[in-house]
């Protein structure tokens, strides 16, 4: 009604139900559907933030729906089973990164920051992706500067890098 205010409500609802009448057949299964989304998404939303790992099964089974019909409780349950037999295989202390969102984002940073470089190699520029990861403080670039020397990170440079292609 918003996106149309010059129409008539009653014209209104009436074309709605001439073009989209038909979706009353599926109105029970567009609400699993839609549910099956939605624990799709708290799954995916858990792994980027929290990784994957042992504990990640018992946190999903304690979120379990525990009403709704027999496809989105099997769904779910497969999804559980999946992810409990992936994190089984992992040390029981571990997480590991369970999407490249986060190595994707650091790259994407890389980049934007790189493109004020006038040389376009990765080499000591690597060391500049760790300032994405972190909040920088006059007492972190202090603490820095007092204990790295340049000499020892161009010492680095040269054993990780070798010469530079320029």
């Amino acid at each position: 009604m918003e996106l149309v205010p010059n129409i008539e409500p009653a014209i209104l609802r009436q074309k709605l139900k001439s073009k989209l009448g038909w979706l009353i057949n599926y109105q029970e299964p567009l609400s699993i559907w839609s549910q099956m989304v939605q624990v799709t998404r708290t799954v995916e939303t858990h792994l980027k933030t929290c990784g994957l790992n042992q504990k990640l099964s018992s946190v999903l089974k304690l979120q379990q729906l525990t009403m709704g019909a027999n496809s989105l409780v099997n769904f779910q349950l497969k999804i559980i089973d999946y992810l409990t037999s992936e994190s089984s295989k992992i040390q029981s202390e571990q997480t590991i990164l369970a999407t490249s969102d986060v190595i994707e984002s650091l790259f994407s940073k890389y980049k934007q920051f790189s493109s004020r470089c006038p040389f376009k190699q990765i080499g000591q520029m690597i060391l500049s992706l760790s300032l994405s990861t972190m909040k920088l403080t006059g007492s972190v670039v202090k603490l820095a500067l007092e204990t790295v020397r340049y000499l020892d990170i161009e010492a680095w440079s040269d054993q990780v890098f070798g010469q530079s292609m320029l």
